[in-house]
């Protein structure tokens, strides 16, 4: 069962574009600059959450470099993922999105980076047309934060695997909205909760639908440090948004000091960022 609608993905994509305006003329702030000097010292990228630096790491440390390889991401707006991809593995990018608006940042950004816009495939990813037309056509399939909108998720992972080669990997990631930010959901946003599995935001659970893929596991887990995941509703003018405003600038400071102390490196518990899988499929 879907927990989403294409409205709200639409209006999530629109969102993002505007929030994307703001952050730039916010990156020039002194304090930002201070933060992104020290993202920049360790190998991270600029505005880049300490989190997501430990997830490179650990994507890095099981996925190989291969340009002569292609990555299809699942609900691929706004297409940075992809780029960060290309960047780090070689890997030639596709993204599958039925959002129009999502298709059309995609699309944007390939435009940017150089890449082939007609690789922004505008479909329902469980459409059979699709499924039977990309058949085992990708070396790595990727999905980030797209999973836990469906109850249960046995239907969507099979169908990730689908459009997977025999040797390709698979990798899966998802917020993990029950560690630290869970208190401030459940009072500023159920509504938000509500649109998520957060059933599978356990280990223990998060691992077992994986389990009949049989692929050989390579990473299963929990990845990154803290995270309020309020960067949804920062830019609202509303009290949650104020809240959400409050808590990214926490998140700022946190992330500084682990960028300085943590070098990368960050203990897996209930309270990390997020949960990974990372697969291969067996030849």
């Amino acid at each position: 069962m879907k927990l989403t609608t294409e409205q709200f993905w639409n209006s999530r994509h629109e969102n993002h574009a505007q929030s994307k305006a703001i952050d730039v003329q916010a990156r020039k702030g002194l304090i930002r600059k201070i933060v992104d000097n020290a993202r920049l010292r360790r190998g991270a990228q600029v505005g880049q959450s300490y989190s997501g630096f430990v997830l490179d790491k650990l994507l890095k440390a099981h996925l190989p470099i291969r340009p002569d390889w292609s990555v299809i991401e699942i609900g691929s707006a706004p297409g940075k993922n992809l780029v960060d991809l290309h960047r780090s593995f070689g890997y030639e990018p596709y993204g599958v999105e039925y959002s129009h608006t999502g298709v059309i940042l995609t699309r944007e950004t390939f435009r940017k980076h150089g890449f082939d816009t007609d690789r922004v495939i505008e479909a329902d990813f469980f459409d059979q047309e699709f499924q039977s037309r990309f058949q085992g056509k990708f070396d790595v399939v990727y999905s980030k934060g797209f999973i836990e909108h469906f109850d249960p998720p046995d239907e969507v992972l099979s169908l990730h695997v689908n459009l997977l080669k025999p040797g390709g990997f698979l990798v899966c990631t998802i917020p993990n909205l029950r560690g630290v930010c869970y208190p401030f959901l459940w009072l500023c946003a159920r509504d938000h909760l509500k649109m998520h599995n957060c059933a599978l935001m356990r280990k223990s659970s998060f691992s077992l639908v994986f389990e009949p893929l049989g692929l050989d596991v390579r990473f299963c887990g929990y990845v990154g440090a803290f995270d309020f995941h309020g960067s949804p509703f920062r830019h609202e003018r509303s009290l949650r948004g104020f809240a959400a405003a409050a808590l990214d600038r926490v998140q700022d400071i946190l992330d500084h000091s682990m960028f300085l102390c943590c070098r990368g490196h960050f203990p897996e518990s209930r309270l990390s960022a997020s949960l990974a899988f990372v697969g291969q499929r067996v030849s």
